[in-house]
């Protein structure tokens, strides 16, 4: 197994050197899964990986290379090795692949929920949660290392017997841990991945956690087996995938963080929230359905509720009679400073400082009435607080938690304010059927991919901004159910949805929850 020649290049292989080519590997060998598990491993990882700089290619190590999916190249198996032990050899100089190129194995029976990029730079393989050793569902090396693995291996490792602690933990029968306790003492120095990269199906049946890259589907059900949740929606040819922008945003922190220093020098009023608010808010967002429910807005209008409308969706409100009381924009991206164009005077703008300058330059010529909020966004955070450092004798320093949109991002800004009583318009999540994105013409949003999303009978199509929204809903509705704006004191937000979509079904999901329990 091992008798090929040392060469003495496998062991200069250079650690830090950036991949210039990536080759994605998995094993399908043997009758236990069919070939479509392996075009759907290789839909989730390269739709997943988008954003990669390198030429990348995907290979199988298989015994039925004629059955293989289109763009998969076949490595023919070695008869003499069972299963999963044909992993071993993936570290023999016998590789079709390059000194040096980067290799990232998948097991078939994983399910990709996070964006790859990261992972492709980063060598190392999954520390197993359960066992005493490492787990090679998922592994990343240069071709050339740990060639130890396949050098030392010999047949008597297929039947060598497991020491007893190892026996005691594998199922009835099995007696060794194959591969992984193998690859674990051959290359014990192999760094391990973050462990919240990695996590059981058992554990992520409801959501998978967002830090996740991939779901491991230990022993049953497989992935194909389950038929409701978000597996479906993830494990197939088209599915929907994670985010390649960072959470919240459309540009890179460094420049986010470069606006926040620029714009917190302006002369403006910062948002200073921690009022005691008795009105109820209606929020106001884009999505189609919102044009519907506009006799219901005029009539909380007429009660006396503030009105806050999000990006360009005032323009569609204040068109048909109605003038928001506040506008809130969050995205950092320049092309957002056209909806500042005709705004009304009366109209307070909130716009978060992360927001691009030009937008302030625009709104200060317009005069008008601006106040600058902070995007307490995950990436960048401790950054971001010690850049206001110098503020926070004379600023109220408030960084507004959320989600990835403006829309969620206000309700938390209504929260600070003291509202009580969150009444939501135009957060439909999901495209209307005509294909509409929003209730009124909006370019930057007209070359949205559009993915299918089930959620119980139901099926929806949304962009991928729309997936993540959805999903950071839920936890918005549950945080603010028990919002507390000073220490020991919770002061409950209620939230009511209206409209046609994802997240209005989800909405009444949630409130059924409730009533049940």
């Amino acid at each position: 197994m091992g008798g090929l020649p040392h060469p003495a290049a496998a062991q200069a292989v250079a650690d830090a050197a950036a991949p210039s080519r990536v080759n994605f590997v998995c094993v399908n060998v043997g009758p236990k899964y069919p070939m479509s598990y392996v075009e759907i491993l290789r839909d989730m990882v390269l739709r997943n990986s988008s954003n990669m700089d390198h030429d990348c290619a995907f290979w199988c190590v298989t015994d039925r290379a004629d059955e293989l999916p289109e763009g998969v190249y076949a490595i023919p198996a070695d008869p003499a090795l069972p299963g999963w032990w044909q992993k071993v050899r993936l570290f023999s100089p016998s590789m079709p692949w390059a000194q040096g190129d980067r290799c990232v194995y998948f097991d078939l029976d994983v399910a990709i929920t996070g964006r790859l990029e990261d992972l492709v730079e980063r060598k190392g393989i999954m520390d197993d949660p359960h066992w005493p050793m490492r787990n090679s569902s998922v592994m990343v090396w240069d071709h050339g290392e740990h060639g130890q693995i396949w050098y030392n291996f010999t047949a008597d490792e297929i039947a060598r017997e497991a020491e007893p602690e190892i026996k005691a933990l594998l199922p009835r029968g099995q007696i060794n841990a194959g591969d992984q306790h193998w690859i674990t003492k051959c290359a014990p120095d192999w760094p391990t991945f973050p462990r919240d990269w990695f996590v059981s199906y058992r554990a992520a049946r409801d959501w998978p956690p967002n830090e996740c890259k991939a779901v491991i589907f230990h022993g049953s059900p497989k992935p194909a087996e389950v038929t409701d949740g978000w597996v479906p929606n993830i494990w197939r040819v088209g599915g929907f995938t994670s985010f390649p922008e960072i959470k919240g945003v459309n540009t890179s922190e460094e420049q986010r963080l470069a606006n926040v220093e620029v714009n917190s020098k302006r002369d403006l009023d910062w948002f200073t929230g921690f009022r005691n608010e008795g009105r109820s808010c209606v929020i106001v967002c884009g999505s189609p359905s919102m044009k519907d429910y506009l006799p219901e807005i005029r009539a909380h209008r007429r009660r006396g509720a503030r009105i806050v409308s999000v990006n360009n969706a005032w323009r569609f409100l204040h068109q048909r009679g109605i003038t928001p009381d506040v506008n809130v924009m969050l995205d950092a991206r320049p092309q957002n400073a056209e909806f500042l164009n005709g705004a009304p005077k009366a109209m307070r703008w909130m716009i978060a400082s992360q927001c691009d300058p030009s937008v302030f330059d625009l709104a200060a010529e317009l005069g008008l009435e601006t106040v600058l909020w902070h995007n307490g966004y995950d990436s960048g955070y401790d950054r971001l607080w010690e850049m206001l450092e110098p503020y926070r004798d004379s600023k109220p320093v408030i960084l507004v938690p959320g989600g990835s949109t403006v829309g969620l991002r206000t309700m938390w800004l209504a929260a600070f304010s003291g509202f009580r009583t969150l009444h939501m318009y135009g957060i439909d999540s999901s495209f209307a059927d005509d294909g509409a994105h929003h209730a009124y013409a909006q370019a930057l949003n007209d070359h949205d991919e559009a993915l299918e999303v089930a959620m119980g009978e139901k099926r929806y199509l949304c962009a991928r901004w729309m997936i993540r929204q959805a999903n950071e809903f839920q936890g918005t509705w549950r945080d603010l159910k028990v919002f507390a704006p000073m220490p020991d004191k919770i002061e409950p937000v209620t939230v009511h949805v209206k409209g046609r979509g994802l997240i209005p079904d989800i909405a009444r999901k949630l409130r059924e929850e409730e009533r049940a329990a």
